[in-house]
């Protein structure tokens, strides 16, 4: 996480703007460094948390926002590219394939991120 994010989150944070995760130039990730998908998902994972102890430092979740952490799982965390124009969240694929596989948007979505 870049010391810009940290000051952006800090100042949207003291403007009560509740924040979400935009993770771009997925492309990359996936087509030129060739990651594994487990090394792959542990680089998300590991931005995710080092955005929420940035996010916890300057949030108050007993504050008027409430809880301001990111959570894949709760939608507020995107994966695209915005170089080739696509992004998507794991409710976008939940809700794709909920009725597929007859399980709940929110269960899906839970299935679709961690050791599952």
């Amino acid at each position: 996480v870049c010391v810009q994010t940290e000051t952006v989150l800090r100042q949207a944070i003291a403007e009560r703007i509740k924040p979400i995760l935009f993770m771009n130039k997925m492309d990359r990730a996936l087509l030129e460094l060739q990651l594994q998908q487990e090394d792959l998902f542990q680089t998300f994972q590991r931005i995710v948390e080092n955005v929420n102890v940035i996010i916890a430092t300057y949030g108050d979740d007993n504050g008027p926002m409430g809880e301001l952490q990111v959570d894949p799982t709760k939608g507020t965390v995107g994966f695209g590219a915005g170089l080739h124009g696509w992004a998507f969240t794991l409710k976008e694929f939940a809700e794709m394939y909920s009725s597929k596989f007859k399980i709940e948007v929110d269960k899906l979505m839970k299935r679709l991120w961690g050791d599952n």
